[in-house]
Order: C-alpha cells, then sequence, then structure tokens
C-alpha cells in the first residue's frame, strides 16, 4: 500500500520525539516501496535493502549514516557511469564496423 511520507520537518519532530517508531516508519516505508516495484526489480531491491541495512548498522550517528549512504549513492552512480561509458565504446566499435563494412562494398575503394 502507498503511503504519504510527511515533510521533512515531520520526520524531524517524529524522530526527536519518538526514535524507535520513526525507525519503524523508516523500514515500514522501504518495505513498502519494494512491494510496489516490478517483481522482476524486487530481488535485486531487497538485496540493496539489506546492503542499506548492515551500512547503516556500521554507522556511529544518523550523520555517520547520511554519509555512508552518499558513498554508498556516489559509488553507484559511478559503476553505472562506467558501464554506461563501456557500452558507448562498444556502440561506437560496431558502428565504426558497418561503416567500414559498407565502404568495402563501395565500387573503386
Amino acid at each position: 500500500m502507498a503511503r504519504d511520507i510527511p515533510d521533512f520537518d515531520d520526520l524531524m519532530a517524529f524522530y526527536q520525539r519518538d526514535p524507535q517508531g520513526f525507525e519503524q516508519f523508516r523500514r515500514q516505508a522501504l518495505r513498502d516501496a519494494v512491494e510496489r516495484a516490478p517483481c522482476v526489480h524486487r530481488p535485486a531491491l531487497d538485496g540493496l535493502l539489506d546492503r542499506i541495512e548492515v551500512a547503516r548498522a556500521s554507522a556511529t550517528s544518523p550523520l555517520d549514516a547520511a554519509i555512508i549512504a552518499s558513498r554508498m549513492m556516489r559509488e553507484s552512480t559511478e559503476r553505472l557511469l562506467d558501464a554506461w561509458e563501456d557500452v558507448q565504446e562498444e556502440i561506437a566499435g560496431l558502428h565504426a564496423a558497418v561503416v567500414i563494412e559498407r565502404l568495402r562494398g563501395l565500387p573503386g575503394i
């Protein structure tokens, strides 16, 4: 079931008033998001959620948890960028091969 996420100030007040309740809300909101995802993506999202929870458990403070999460996102973005660059290189190579093959078929070349 989709749930509305309160604004930042409300979440801060919730955390300050009831840290354990906030933690339960956070976990359930993430679980709900995974459950709303297409079935094909759920295993990967479950794995990601597990990695996030392990990383959060190693944090010494909420700020440390945010820094760890930011680092994880940056590393993931870097891997995606590397993969995208590999795809672009592969496409460029295929394109060059097609152009060369077409040129070979032209008379006088």
